[in-house]
């Protein structure tokens, strides 16, 4: 019998890859995104085992939110839809942030409860924990949040959340995957997310023959490799010999790395990069005076495996890219 999950902000590029890699089991996807999955990858899912009911509606609205539940419980559930605020958004439509990150997922999670759906994950972020990253430690699941910012916020209080609703011992059993700086296929543009990525602009230049101003030497992130990402999820809401031991995950790969790392596997792809002063600026979107403590990767590396080094990410990320050459072009 197939098996069925359901994903929320599934046309979002982190959702992308969850529908890939839930089809690629041959599951039944019920993708709820307020744009639909874009006709590219749907064109490329459609040849997985599995199969994609394409929903659209405003995770905002509880009606949307109870029609994913037509048609039967799912045995997954993954509150995906989020605004990646930045300061702008935050000082006009601070109500709109707290609606999609924290609302949502909280009003999913009482319905997942009603239906008895067996596991559900949301997703926290690095921004929960503030100024850390900076204090110059590397740190792991333990660090409690320290937001400071109205995103961070919500993400703060997922995990809160899932720590609350885990001690009562009900169903689902919710999972919080604190994602890290995510990068690579099916990264785009959808006006939910207020900064896109380093590597994403300099994939789009190389791809158009443009030349790149010289990068900065700071900047350096941890950078979490999409598809391993969603393979971290599909781990978490999945495995039964054993089944996780914790509820909170940090998606990371445990070390920083900085973007440059993409010039080097587009060299070795035969696509060089020019390197010019009036070249376009690649926008980092970070305080590159200061230097970022990784969020280790000791939890998920020990229960599921290891993620890929920055080599291999930026090395799959170019080939995925020079595959799909259209859609850096739209």
């Amino acid at each position: 019998m197939i098996k069925t999950v359901a994903i929320t902000g599934a046309s979002g590029f982190i959702g992308l890859n969850l529908v890939e890699a839930f089809m690629r089991r041959g599951w039944r996807v019920r993708a709820l995104s307020i744009d639909g999955i874009p006709a590219m990858a749907a064109a490329e899912f459609a040849s997985l085992p599995g199969e994609l009911d394409d929903r659209r509606g405003d995770v905002r609205e509880l009606a949307v939110l109870e029609a994913l539940f037509d048609g039967g419980a799912p045995e997954a559930l993954v509150a995906g839809a989020a605004i990646t605020s930045g300061p702008t958004r935050e000082r006009d439509h601070p109500s709109s942030i707290f609606e999609v990150n924290l609302l949502a997922p909280a009003r999913l999670l009482e319905i997942a409860a009603r239906h008895q759906v067996p596991r559900m994950l949301c997703f926290s972020s690095t921004a929960s924990l503030g100024e850390l990253p900076f204090m110059g430690q590397a740190l792991r699941e333990s660090d409690l949040p320290r937001p400071l910012t109205l995103y961070g916020a919500t993400k703060s209080a997922l995990e809160t959340l899932g720590l609350r609703w885990n001690s009562f011992g009900a169903m689902p059993r919710l999972f919080v995957g604190r994602l890290t700086a995510a990068i690579g296929p099916w990264e785009r543009a959808t006006g939910m997310r207020d900064t896109l990525s380093p590597p994403l602009a300099i994939l789009e230049s190389a791809l158009a023959g443009a030349a790149i101003a010289p990068l900065p030497e700071g900047g350096a992130r941890d950078y979490a490799y999409a598809p391993e990402v969603a393979e971290q999820v599909v781990w978490m809401l999945t495995a039964d010999s054993p089944p996780p031991k914790h509820f909170l995950y940090q998606l990371t790969p445990g070390f920083t790395w900085h973007a440059r790392a993409m010039l080097d596997a587009l060299a070795e792809a035969g696509v060089p990069v020019r390197i010019e002063p009036e070249g376009r600026r690649i926008e980092f979107n970070d305080d590159l005076t200061r230097r970022r403590s990784p969020l280790l990767a000791d939890r998920i590396s020990e229960e599921f495996r290891a993620p890929p080094s920055a080599q291999a990410c930026a090395r799959a990320y170019v080939r995925w890219a020079l595959a799909h050459r259209a859609w850096f072009a739209r």
